[in-house]
């Protein structure tokens, strides 16, 4: 067990790229015995550094203990909670708070080389170096589309979650003279003075929606591989957990629920998504466009007890723009760009997208939602997660507030006496 935040156990688990549990930290031995009945689990999202997570885990435990002291006071003695680890990559530009100066090659090599495995690494190394060159030859820009693809190799578990997939398969200059237009739409383009200047940009573009496409499927495989079984371990007793996730690592606890062995009954009493950056038709049945498919996840949503909750914002530019963006080369029914765009949304642009979902404005701590158990709650956050952080993700990581955490408390509370 690492040390206490603000009085409340706290275990760091730690997962590889494939869901391999690298250290419990302690949590399935120690768990028995601390009295804790409330487990809070958080995955972090895009991160490339220990630190950054930590720094998030101990805001939002620190303030959801004094939150428990304010408005559920019987829960006080009762509640652990767990920060979850697991190699993210992120572009580094994409980072809150740094400077808009496009990475370097090297850079770049640099800061996604710690999240992947030593042949992907080979593969970014040519990639980068490629970059660097920028060799005004069409087989070396298609080579570089392959050595991409390449880079992509945790399996993507779900239908409604593919659209960045033909950055991968579409042809090599459709797919980088697309993605070099988007970045120039985000006001960073570089003067270019000849067309092979051009499809070069487009080909760091694709790098960083590969990266990030590689992200959201290792999400969902150590969700399912990883969490779901570890949860299987601490389940009983009368345990509830409640699950927590940022950008990917909202689609990472997601996907814990398909993981949970068969035969013990689920432990997760209630789910929280903070700006997710997965489809926003996961859990629908039928999906609102397809009304002869489902969600991958739909057919687990009743392994959660209590509610399930998806915040959103129009300030995340990340999930709200890029993503769909990214994904407008699979147009290959001549689609509508706002189709294309409902299409391959995300949960951080607009929550849930199904039937009989309800929604919410984020509310100040302390003030009670109207939630029911096994309902889907969107909960619209346009004035609380707004601050543009960077020019690709604004507001997107921008979730450090009292009212984001007390929307996690109101949802574990649901259905409990609050009073000591």
């Amino acid at each position: 067990m690492a040390d206490p935040i603000a009085g409340l156990p706290y275990w760091e688990v730690r997962f590889d790229q494939d869901g391999h549990l690298l250290d419990d930290g302690g949590l399935v031995a120690g768990l028995p015995g601390t009295g804790v009945h409330e487990l809070f689990v958080f995955s972090h999202g895009w991160n490339n550094s220990d630190t950054g997570a930590r720094n998030l885990y101990h805001y939002t435990f620190d303030e959801l203990s004094h939150q428990i002291d304010q408005f559920a006071p019987a829960w006080q003695g009762k509640v652990g909670v767990v920060g979850v680890f697991w190699p993210s990559l992120l572009f580094p530009e994409d980072a809150p708070d740094t400077p808009s100066t496009p990475s370097t090659p090297a850079e770049l090599a640099a800061a996604l080389a710690p999240g992947l495995a030593a042949p992907q690494q080979n593969t970014l190394a040519r990639i980068t170096d490629l970059l660097e060159q920028q060799p005004q030859d069409p087989q070396q820009l298609a080579n570089c589309h392959e050595l991409l693809a390449d880079l992509v190799t945790s399996p993507a578990l779900a239908d409604e979650d593919k659209g960045q997939q033909t950055v991968l398969t579409k042809p090599t200059e459709e797919v980088f003279s697309t993605l070099a237009g988007l970045a120039s739409e985000q006001g960073d383009a570089q003067g270019l003075p000849n067309p092979f200047k051009l499809l070069w940009r487009g080909a760091r573009e694709a790098l960083r929606t590969a990266s990030y496409y590689e992200m959201k499927n290792r999400a969902g495989v150590i969700g399912r591989n990883g969490l779901g079984p570890l949860l299987g371990k601490v389940a009983g007793n009368g345990l509830r957990v409640h699950l927590m996730g940022h950008s990917f690592g909202a689609r990472l606890v997601s996907f814990a629920l398909p993981g949970l062995p068969e035969g013990i009954g689920s432990p997760v009493a209630s789910l929280f998504l903070i700006q997710g950056a997965f489809s926003h038709f996961s859990f629908a049945a039928p999906i609102p466009i397809d009304h002869g498919h489902q969600g991958f996840l739909a057919p687990y949503f009743d392994r959660v007890a209590g509610p399930l909750q998806s915040t959103f914002s129009l300030g995340d530019r990340a999930v709200g723009w890029w993503y769909p963006a990214a994904s407008m080369l699979s147009n290959e029914d001549d689609q509508a760009a706002s189709d294309l765009t409902y299409r391959w949304g995300g949960m951080g642009h607009d929550g849930f997208q199904q039937d009989g979902a309800e929604q919410f404005d984020l509310r100040p701590a302390g003030t009670a939602y109207p939630l029911q158990a096994s309902q889907f709650y969107r909960l619209r956050g346009d004035e609380i997660i707004s601050k543009d952080q960077s020019p690709f993700s604004g507001a997107h990581s921008d979730i450090k507030h009292p009212e984001v955490v007390w929307s996690a408390l109101a949802g574990a509370t649901t259905g409990v006496q609050l009073a000591a």
